[in-house]
This record gives C-alpha cells, sequence and structure tokens, in this order.
C-alpha cells in the first residue's frame, strides 16, 4: 500500500506551464508600461525644460545688434536745481578698441574663408546648424575629438557681441535661443558683418580691420585670399596661431613649431576647405543657390597657398593703430559719472538676466538717456578738494603710500547721491578702484547705528538711562572694553557715552537692547550689508566688523536721523531711457520707517553734543547745525567721520591702500569732510532738525543711576545729582533710584561722620551704595571716591587697601578722641605745649613750630585740610582733592 501511494503521488499529473496568447498579452503589457512610463517621463522632463527656458531664457532671447555696435554712445543728464529742466552733462563710451568697417568693404574672400572652415553651412541654417550641435553632444559625452564645436557663425558672433562666454550648458541653451531669434531679424550678410568686426585676432586686435593693419599693414580691403585666410587662421586660438607671437611650441613627440608654422598650416587648410565648400561668390548671390560653387578652384587654393606672406615688423601696436583712426581722445570721467555707471550696468544685467560685460557694452553703445542725482557744482568741489593732497599735507604712512580717502555726500531726504569721490589725487583713467563704494572698518561711526539707535527705539534705554563706565568682564585674562583713552568715569548716561565715545556705555547699551535685536535693525531696517559674523557684541558695539561698509551705506543709513527716521535707498540715477524714450531701468528707490520719529530726533540731538563738545569738535563751524560721529580702529588704522547738516549727510573713509598707522594732528575725515561741507553750506540759512510735535516728555532721572530722582540723589555729596532729561513718552523709568544712600557727614572732616565729630559739624550726605570688581590699580573709575564704600575704608569702618587687610585710617581726620576739637583752618593751640591754651599767632615770643617736627607722644599734627569736592560732569570727576586718593 505505501508502495502504491508512493507511485501514485510520483505519476500525479503535473500542472501544465500557460502558453500561448496569455503569455504574449503579459509581455505586451509590460513593454507598454514601460513605453508610457517613459513618455510620461519625458513629458516631465520636456515640461521642466520649458518652463526653465519661459522663465531663464526667453527673457533674455531678444538681442538688439545696435546696443552693442560702437557707433552709439549714451548721455549722462543731471536736473538743474533752479530750473527743474534736465541739462545734458556728458556722453560716455567704452575704450574704443576696434574699427568697424562695413561688409562691402571687405574682400569676399574674407567671409568665405570664415565660412569654408567655421560653418560651412552657414547659408543653409536659421542660426543653429543641428547636425553639428547634435555631433557635439555626443561628442561631449564620448569624448571622441577635442575640437569638435557645434557653434555657428551666428552663435560665435552672439558671444563675441555680449562677452556671455561661461563655459555652463544654460549660457549654450541661452545661446541657441538667441541665435534663432536673431536671425529672424538680421540678414545674412549683417551677421558677417558683426562677426567680423568682433572677433579677436590677437596682439590687442578686435576686427578684422585692425588686424589687417596691424599684420600686414594695409587696409582690409586690400587683402589678398592668402592674406584673407592667414587672418581667420587665427581666430581658433589668437596664441597659437597668431603669426606675430615669439614662442616656441613643443609637441607631444618632442618637436617644436612656432606660431608663424602654425598660422601657416591652418592657413593651407583654410585654403583647402574653401576649395571643397559651395557657397555664393557674391553676398548677392545668397538666395540663388542655384549658382553656387566653390569659393576657389583647386588651382586658385593652390597659388594662394604658395604666396608668401608679408607681415609687418609689429612695431605700430594695435592700441596705436586704433587711435590714430579715431582720434584716441578718452575723456576721463568723474568719480560720479565712474559710479553711476557702475551702478546701471549692474541693474541693467539684473533686470535683463545678462552678464555684466553684456550689460557695460550696451551702456556703453546702446545711446541709453541717464538720468541722474548728481549736482555737478557739489561734485566739482569734492573733487577739487580730493585732487589737492596738500588738503592732508600731503600726508604718507611710514613705507611711503600716500594717503587715500572716499567721500559719499547725499541727500538725506531722498537718498540721492549729490557727490561722490573714490581717491584722492587726480584722476587719470576710467573706473578705478573706489574707496567710496568700497567696504572698509568704520570703528565708532558705528555705535549710533547698531548700539544706541536700537535700544532707544525699543525702549530698552532712554539718554537718561546710565551704565556704568568701567570693565564688563575679564575676557582671555584681559578686561574688556576697553576705553580709548584708558579712561573710566564710573557712572555714565547713554547721552555722555555717545558724546564721548565710551566703549563700555555702547557695549552695555548694546546689550541692554540684545544683539541679535541690533544685528536685525542694522540690516532690516538701515539696510547695511553685514556678515553673520558680525552678530556679536565687539563689531556691533565697537566697530569692529568682519568687512566693514561702504561711505555710501554709512551715508544712507545716517540719513534716517535727518529724514524723522525713514530710510531711502542710496540711488545715483532716476532713470534710463533709450534712444526712442522708452525707460529701459526706472530707479524709485525703495522706503522704508526705520525708526521712530522720537528716535531720530534724540539722536540728533545727542550727535549734536558730539560735535559741540565731544569727539567731534573739529567738525564745527559756525553759522550751521552740525552732528556726527568720529570712528577709529585699532592701530590708527582707518579713520571715519559720518556728520550731517539740516541739508546735506557726508560719510568719509580715510586710510591706506596696505594697513599702516595714521599719523596725523587731528582726524584727517574731519578735515577733508569740512573742506567739502562748509563751502557747501555757505549762504544757507542755519535751522535746526525737525522736532516731533509730540511724543516727546522730560523727567528728572538721576545722573548716577539713570531712575527717577529722590532727595538722596539732591543731597549727594558732589551736589545734586537730579538732572532733566528729555526722552520718548513712555520710556521713562518707573523705580526710584536706590544706589544713593544717606549717611551722617562730617562737614569739617569732609569724611563719613564719627563719634568724635561734634553734631554741629554733621549733615545728611548721599553716597554710592555700589561695589565694582578690582582689576588693578590700573583700572579705577573716577567717581570711586564717592562709593560708600570707600568713604568707609576712609575712617576705618571698612578694612582698606593694606597689605594684610587692616584698617587703613582711623576715625574722623579733625575730631580725634581724647583731643580737643582743633579747627582745621585755625590751628592755635601750640602741639608742643598742650597745657598753654591757645596761642597769640602775632606774638614774636610764639613762633611757629619747625616744619616737619614730629610732636611729643599724645599730640598732634596739623591736617592738610581735604580739597571741596568739585561738581562733576554727568559721569563724574574726581578734582585734585583727597578723596581721589582712597580706594
Amino acid at each position: 500500500m505505501e508502495h502504491g501511494r508512493r507511485q501514485a503521488e510520483t505519476h500525479a499529473p503535473r500542472q501544465k506551464r500557460r502558453t500561448g496568447k496569455g503569455g504574449t498579452w503579459s509581455v505586451g503589457f509590460i513593454l507598454l508600461t514601460i513605453l508610457l512610463v517613459g513618455i510620461c517621463t519625458a513629458g516631465i522632463f520636456a515640461a521642466i525644460f520649458m518652463k526653465y527656458v519661459q522663465s531663464n531664457v526667453m527673457p533674455v532671447v531678444q538681442i538688439r545688434a545696435e546696443d552693442y555696435t560702437m557707433d552709439q554712445s549714451s548721455f549722462i543728464y543731471y536736473q538743474d536745481q533752479e530750473s527743474g529742466e534736465w541739462v545734458e552733462y556728458q556722453t560716455i563710451h567704452g575704450e574704443v578698441n576696434r574699427i568697424p568697417v562695413e561688409i562691402e568693404d571687405m574682400p569676399d574672400a574674407l567671409w568665405q574663408a570664415a565660412v569654408a572652415i567655421e560653418d560651412e553651412r552657414f547659408f543653409q541654417h536659421n542660426g543653429v546648424d543641428w547636425w553639428r550641435t547634435g555631433g557635439a553632444v555626443v561628442n561631449m559625452f564620448l569624448g571622441m575629438r577635442s575640437t569638435f564645436g557645434g557653434s555657428t557663425l551666428t552663435q560665435q558672433m552672439l558671444k563675441n557681441l555680449t562677452d556671455d562666454d561661461k563655459p555652463y550648458v544654460n549660457r549654450k541653451v541661452r545661446e541657441i535661443f538667441r541665435a534663432l531669434e536673431f536671425e529672424k531679424n538680421y540678414t545674412k550678410s549683417e551677421i558677417l558683418e558683426l562677426y567680423l568686426n568682433n572677433i579677436y585676432l590677437g596682439k590687442g586686435c578686435y576686427g578684422v580691420q585692425t588686424a589687417a593693419q596691424y599684420y600686414f599693414g594695409k587696409d582690409v580691403s586690400e587683402l589678398s585670399v592668402a592674406e584673407c585666410a592667414s587672418l581667420i587662421a587665427i581666430t581658433n586660438n589668437p596664441s597659437k596661431y597668431g603669426p606675430m607671437y615669439d614662442i616656441t611650441i613643443t609637441r607631444e613627440d618632442g618637436s617644436t613649431v612656432t606660431p608663424r608654422e602654425l598660422n601657416k598650416s591652418r592657413q593651407e587648410l583654410i585654403l583647402s576647405k574653401m576649395a571643397e565648400v559651395e557657397g555664393p561668390a557674391t553676398l548677392e548671390d545668397i538666395d540663388n543657390p542655384g549658382s553656387w560653387k566653390t569659393y576657389l578652384t583647386e588651382a586658385e587654393a593652390e597659388a594662394a597657398g604658395n604666396e608668401v606672406l608679408q607681415f609687418t615688423d609689429g612695431s605700430t601696436s594695435a592700441d596705436n593703430i586704433v587711435a590714430e583712426a579715431t582720434d584716441g581722445a578718452i575723456e576721463i570721467n568723474n568719480w560720479f559719472v565712474d559710479q553711476v555707471f557702475r551702478d546701471v550696468t549692474a541693474d541693467l544685467a539684473e533686470e535683463m538676466h545678462i552678464s555684466l560685460e553684456e550689460a557695460e557694452k550696451k551702456v556703453y553703445s546702446g545711446g541709453y538717456k541717464i538720468y541722474t542725482t548728481m549736482d555737478p557744482e557739489i561734485q566739482e568741489l569734492a573733487e577739487s578738494v580730493y585732487a589737492d593732497r596738500g588738503n592732508l599735507n600731503n600726508l604718507t604712512s611710514r613705507n611711503g603710500q600716500p594717503i587715500q580717502s572716499g567721500i559719499t555726500v547725499m541727500d538725506p531726504y531722498t537718498g540721492d547721491i549729490v557727490a561722490i569721490v573714490g581717491q584722492m589725487g587726480e584722476k587719470e583713467s576710467n573706473l578705478l578702484w573706489s574707496y567710496a563704494a568700497d567696504k572698509h572698518q568704520v570703528g565708532s561711526s558705528m555705535k549710533p547705528l547698531t548700539a544706541y539707535a536700537p535700544a532707544i527705539d525699543s525702549g530698552a534705554v532712554t539718554p537718561g538711562t546710565t551704565f556704568d563706565d568701567y570693565p564688563v568682564e575679564t575676557m582671555n585674562g584681559n578686561y574688556w572694553p576697553k576705553n580709548s583713552p584708558q579712561r573710566y568715569r564710573g557712572f555714565t548716561s547713554v547721552a555722555s557715552g555717545i558724546q564721548n565715545s565710551i566703549n563700555t556705555i555702547a557695549v552695555q547699551t548694546l546689550m541692554a537692547g540684545g544683539v541679535a535685536e541690533a544685528f536685525a535693525f542694522a540690516t532690516e531696517k538701515l539696510c547695511l550689508d553685514l556678515e553673520p559674523e558680525d552678530m556679536d557684541r565687539s563689531p556691533l558695539g565697537l566697530g569692529g566688523l568682519h568687512r566693514g561698509l561702504s561711505t555710501i551705506e554709512m551715508a544712507a543709513a545716517y540719513s534716517c536721523f535727518v529724514n524723522k527716521g525713514v530710510y531711502n535707498e542710496p540711488r545715483t540715477y532716476l532713470r534710463v531711457e533709450d534712444g526712442e524714450g522708452n525707460i529701459i531701468l526706472e530707479n524709485e528707490g525703495e522706503s522704508h520707517v526705520a525708526m521712530k520719529e522720537t528716535t531720530a530726533y534724540l539722536m540728533n540731538k545727542m550727535l549734536k553734543s558730539a560735535v559741540a563738545a565731544g569727539t567731534g569738535t573739529q567738525a564745527k563751524f559756525s553759522g550751521m547745525t552740525i552732528a556726527g560721529k568720529t570712528g577709529t580702529t585699532s592701530d590708527n588704522y582707518d579713520r571715519y567721520f559720518v556728520g550731517y547738516t539740516p541739508y546735506y549727510v557726508a560719510a568719509v573713509w580715510t586710510g591706506y591702500e596696505s594697513n599702516a598707522k595714521i599719523s596725523y594732528s587731528g582726524n584727517p575725515a574731519i578735515t577733508l569732510w569740512k573742506k567739502v561741507m562748509q563751502p557747501l553750506h555757505e549762504g544757507l540759512a542755519n535751522k535746526d532738525f525737525d522736532k516731533p510735535s509730540s511724543g516727546l516728555t522730560t523727567v528728572t532721572l538721576c545722573a548716577d543711576s539713570g531712575l527717577l530722582a529722590t532727595d538722596a540723589c539732591r543731597a549727594d555729596v558732589r551736589g545734586s545729582r537730579a538732572v532733566s532729561v528729555e526722552i520718548a513718552s513712555g520710556t521713562a523709568p518707573k523705580e526710584k533710584c536706590t544706589l544713593h544712600v544717606m549717611r551722617d557727614y562730617c562737614t569739617e572732616g569732609k569724611c563719613l561722620a564719627t563719634e568724635n565729630c561734634p553734631a554741629e559739624s554733621v549733615t545728611q550726605a548721599a553716597f554710592l551704595d555700589h561695589e565694582r570688581v578690582d582689576y588693578g590699580s590700573g583700572v579705577v573709575a573716577e567717581d570711586n571716591a564717592y562709593l560708600l564704600s570707600t568713604m568707609e575704608k576712609a575712617v576705618g569702618l571698612q578694612p582698606g587697601d593694606t597689605p594684610d587687610g587692616t584698617l587703613a585710617a582711623s576715625g574722623c581726620p579733625v575730631h580725634t578722641e581724647g583731643q580737643e576739637i582743633i579747627d582745621p583752618d585755625n590751628p592755635t593751640t601750640d602741639p608742643d605745649q598742650p597745657d598753654t591754651g591757645p596761642q597769640d599767632p602775632s606774638d614774636p615770643t610764639n613762633p611757629p613750630p619747625d616744619e616737619g617736627t614730629t610732636p611729643p607722644e599724645g599730640g598732634t599734627t596739623t591736617p592738610t585740610e581735604p580739597g571741596e569736592p568739585t561738581t562733576p560732569d554727568t559721569g563724574g570727576t574726581t578734582g585734585d582733592n583727597w578723596w581721589s586718593m582712597l580706594g
């Protein structure tokens, strides 16, 4: 049975494999699925590509040759201040580096040679040779030939015309679409003319006319077939095939060859191609393909190849050839024209999605009308000041570098740059490096923008807020920040911090308002181009920026203070029109509220004090309200000043091309600022900055704590410390001063009263209840003498500064225990005879003791009376008295 079952299992019929139509349908389904997926994928990629073309390529497809040919200069206009009329100032054009020539004046062999070697199907395609383009794509992936190019003459011409030659795929796509569009609007003859006038032929030769004169010493119309082929041979690689290059090239096999020999070889190749390629004999035959034949016969090609080429000696440069043909006069633009050219070029490139080089050609040659913000009188004034290095006493560095500087003068109500100068000395060329537009360190002139204005605007501080003018912390073993000069006043107001450019106050103000908030205020509200690394206390509080800022940026930022807190984007032009009056660019300028009007007013008030009695006093001139802030960097490498009036703002940087210490009496930036701004304001009525009609209030604060003043503040030993301060409404402190504490005070001993001081000599006075970190004897705050701890040490109520920490003094210096009270103003008791009573100082029998005599035990010496403490400024001073010697 078991055997039977196994046999049955063994011989059970197996299921047959499915065959026939069902299997065929399954394979077909898979293939169809793959096909559909492929079609969908291709569709998706096609859609993405068309989207890319639509957004990135089509906007820059249109090319007008007229915008690039060198026969339409652009024009600079300024607006007359009295009439309001626009006045033509000058024309601008690039440096001419070619001599244009019409196609009719070129030998036919010249364009025929170019077509034969570069684009033999030129007359058959519509701008793109798809066969060659496809071959170039395949070659790019397979690397079959290193010299396989797909560009037609039209594409090459557009690349040369626009300088759009970056080796990117998107550039190639853009070039293809441009070529297709260009050939819809221009004839083959016009394209050939543009190509031959713009190709580079080595040794500074642009275009065939310059090259014909440089290489063969003749007009292009006189070139022979052999000479035409020799010129066209250069285009492939001018440094390799240029016959005037005196170099030797070593081949891979070790043999050598010269560029002239290579030019000859390629010339012969071109001549043979001219004998193979069919095309029109003349340009008139382009539309008659039936008449076409090879450009040369075999015999003509051989004859041309046998012709001995006679080159010039190359002694006359291409520049000289062009200069002689075009009169060679290159106008030197002023600094403003240079800047407006750069601005228009950059904006045009962005607007049209083209390269800067292409935009430059358009501006130079497009016949544009550029309506600028320049005031020619102010520009001339600034240029005259900067041209004369004697205005800074011909200052040079130790290694002989001449001092450099840049200035931007701006209308604060519009953001219009009315004048700009980029260097000192006579301007000798165009588009030089501009120290006005370049970024430099600005030093403490940064503080109002990033430390003070943001904190005041947010309400974190007011002009009456105080901080301790004293190092904040220890950093890398050193106390930080340090003041320059190294002076510490003690409790000081924000207003005084700005006036005297106190580093410690700026840093603490920044910290009160917030570092991140200050960075956002500077970059978003004032549009300062800061780096992420600048979001820290030192860059924002002291001005040590990663890259720095330009005078344009600084002038625009400070203009907010004048313009009631409104920021206007700086600009050098209002609009650009083409020759037909169509607006190409419109520069309305972005405007926004950067800060409260009250903030701007308060900043103006404090920055006025910086010029009136602070670090900027050098900038003062009579008859005008002036505000501003100085700036100095480490080692005196950079000196800065941003100063302004109700009429204009001017920012000035001074320094050297390579960092070097500036040794100058005063601030050279202020010197130049004043030499421009003082004559600029002659005849202008003096007026103050605008004051808000509301939003301000006056409060009485303590000059030391910055809080609401109390009777204790008024009873300060130095005199009343209650001050009236104008602040923004709603920002007054709510707390009363707790810094001042009342203590009994001996008016005779000028110290805290002790048990020995008689009641008639004791009064109530206030002192500062504050403890400071001891950074050593070199760091002492000037109000240290008025600290309660200092006063207690003076009378022995606290351990003094003796090495063992014992009491440094004991009791009142006048009223000592067990002794008769001595009037320090009339010490008539004889110290050597304590029991004799008062002596008559006029009695000759009672001479005074010798100076320096040591009294007997139990006697007393006449103490020197401590001087009256002088009333300090808002930060506190010590004066020449004994109080300054304590603590």
